[in-house]
Parts: structure tokens; C-alpha cells; sequence
């Protein structure tokens, strides 16, 4: 059978409206004219973070592209689930690998925090270019997974700050912090509509740290019989919650 073209996908920060032309950034230009090599005439996808896909044809390439907005419809990728991530920062690249497959597997929300073993605080202008990045990275992730929303990475908090301004627990949702010596396991849960995991750094969380994750009314939950890395544990989890409550069945 014969293998069709998949549609080039790209993101911008523009509000889009059809029959207009609008003139892409400079990453945009660069992703479509040099990563994904489209032409003058090829029909292309746009999102800007508002749930909806814009078709588009390209006018123009060089530094800057330029496309005619089409028809806009609705993206119904988004999953009824709605998951948060809350990730102590790894060390080195891996946070990237953790927010893209964090991303692709349909959280709704992010968020990056200090722990006790996970890396020392960034200084501000650090911290700044860290989120910029980590946001291009889901940006990314979006454009090749299809989906056109944006997970809300939140800004980079200490645990302790995370906890203090967590919300009541609502109806229906459920707080999680990964343990390998829990006794809850997540095949014991029957119903499931909203919930955030708590995953530690790759040392692990200290006993006060747990207990701190307790009073904001994270219960431990275990996986399996492993220890899964702090690379791993994320996805893993996000993946489980899909598969048995979400669009992953």
C-alpha cells in the first residue's frame, strides 16, 4: 500500500484567522523551510496553542515564510483525562526527554521543582532560558504528536513553595507521589478523572520531603516491583493513567 505524505504541523504564537497571510517567526521559518523542507504551494497545518488546527498554504519561503490561512477545525486529541506532572528537575539533558514524552503522552500540566537532590538552584537569568527552552521543547513535542494545545509548564518552584500553594483536593482527583515501598498500587483504582504525580530526583525523596508531599495530600503509589529511574517514572505513570483512564485504552 502506498505511503501517504503526513502534513507538515508547525506552531506559532499568532492569532490566526482564515483567508489571512501572516508571516511566520523565525523558529517557524527555520522548522517548515529547513527541517521539514516545504515549498511554495504545499499545504501545511498551523496551531497556536487554542485547540483548533489551521490548514494553510505556503505563499512564500527564505528567512521569513509566509502562509494563507485556511479553514480552521477542531483538534480532538486532547485526552478527558487530566493529568499533572509535578517533576523534581533531573540532572543533565533529561528533563528534555521527560517533558517531551510528558507532552506526547497528554499531560495538561507541568511542573518542574526543586527537591533536596535534584539540582541546585538556577540563577535567575538561568532559570529564565531554562523555561524558554523547556517550552520549546513542548513545542516541539506538540507539532509531532499532533496536539494543539500546550501543556502549561509552570514556573520552577521548591517543593515546599509547590505544596503551600496547592488548591484543596477536588471531587473526582487524586495526588500520587511515586514510591517503590507504597502499599497502594495503581491497579486498586477504579475511577479516575484528575490527578498529579509527584515523582522524585534520582536520589530519591528525603523522609521529611515525603511527609511534607503527605500534608498537601499526595498518597504514595507504587508501579511495579521496580525502582524506575527518575527519567522513567514520569512517562511510565503517565502512560499507565492513559491506558486504564484515558484515550490510550
Amino acid at each position: 500500500m502506498k505511503r501517504t505524505a503526513r502534513v507538515a504541523r508547525c506552531y506559532t504564537n499568532q492569532s490566526l484567522e482564515s483567508s489571512s497571510e501572516v508571516e511566520l517567526d523565525k523558529r517557524s521559518s527555520h522548522h517548515l523551510g529547513t527541517v521539514l523542507r516545504a515549498r511554495e504551494g504545499q499545504s501545511v497545518q498551523l496551531f497556536n496553542g487554542d485547540g483548533k488546527n489551521y490548514q494553510a498554504t505556503i505563499a512564500s519561503t527564505g528567512r521569513k515564510t509566509t502562509v494563507v490561512i485556511g479553514e480552521a477545525t477542531d483538534n480532538e486529541l486532547e485526552s478527558s483525562l487530566h493529568l499533572t506532572l509535578v517533576q523534581a528537575i533531573a540532572r543533565g539533558d533529561k528533563m528534555d526527554g521527560i517533558i517531551q514524552k510528558a507532552t506526547e503522552l497528554g499531560a495538561c500540566v507541568i511542573q518542574p521543582v526543586y527537591t533536596k537532590h535534584s539540582v541546585a538552584k538556577l540563577e535567575p537569568a538561568r532559570k529564565t532560558r531554562k523555561h524558554a527552552h523547556w517550552n520549546s521543547v513542548i513545542i516541539s513535542a506538540c507539532e509531532q504528536s499532533g496536539r494543539s494545545k500546550l501543556p502549561a509548564l509552570l514556573p520552577i518552584a521548591t517543593l515546599e513553595h509547590f505544596v503551600e500553594s496547592c488548591l484543596p483536593v477536588i471531587p473526582g482527583e487524586h495526588r500520587w507521589v511515586l514510591s517503590p515501598t507504597a502499599n497502594q498500587a495503581i491497579n486498586r483504582i477504579e475511577t479516575l478523572s484528575k490527578a498529579s504525580v509527584l515523582i522524585g530526583p534520582e536520589s530519591g525523596f528525603d523522609a521529611d520531603e515525603l511527609a511534607l508531599a503527605l500534608t498537601a495530600k499526595f498518597k504514595p503509589l507504587q508501579l511495579g516491583p521496580r525502582v524506575l529511574r527518575t527519567e522513567t517514572a514520569g512517562p511510565a505513570s503517565l502512560a499507565i493513567l492513559q491506558a486504564r483512564f484515558g484515550d490510550m485504552k
